[in-house]
């Protein structure tokens, strides 16, 4: 999650790509809502079925 919204955080500021932002730090947040978690969260996914569950949300 912190190297992709690290990407985010590399479109709004250095590319001034504040909407696709927007829906990047979305979609890791509904990935989480949902219930997504790697195990330094707590939970049992891969790095892999954790980027697709944000790319599934985007």
């Amino acid at each position: 999650c912190a190297a992709i919204l690290s990407a985010a955080m590399l479109l709004r500021h250095s590319l001034g790509e504040a909407a696709a932002a927007d829906r990047v730090e979305a979609a890791v947040a509904a990935a989480l809502a949902g219930g997504a978690r790697t195990g330094d969260l707590g939970g049992t996914l891969s790095t892999g079925a954790m980027a697709d569950r944000i790319i599934a949300a985007l």
